[in-house]
């Protein structure tokens, strides 16, 4: 799992919930996690490690291209 600053991560924890948060930095280069989140439903920014609740919606074409799946 790799994210960088713009994507969104959706946390599915329970069946009825469902968390979005923005990914505004990290402490790789190359994407890999924790990631520094902003979540949607508060605004708080977090640090984030996601486990397998978690998907990845990636922001754009602006990914290096041994990164884009």
């Amino acid at each position: 799992m790799y994210a960088f600053k713009g994507d969104r991560i959706i946390v599915r924890s329970l069946p009825a919930t469902v968390r979005v948060a923005e990914v505004v930095g990290g402490d790789h280069p190359d994407g890999h996690p924790p990631f520094w989140v902003r979540w949607s439903d508060s605004g708080l920014e977090t640090l984030l490690f996601p486990t397998a609740d978690a998907d990845i919606e990636h922001a754009g074409p602006s990914y290096p291209p041994e990164y884009d799946a």
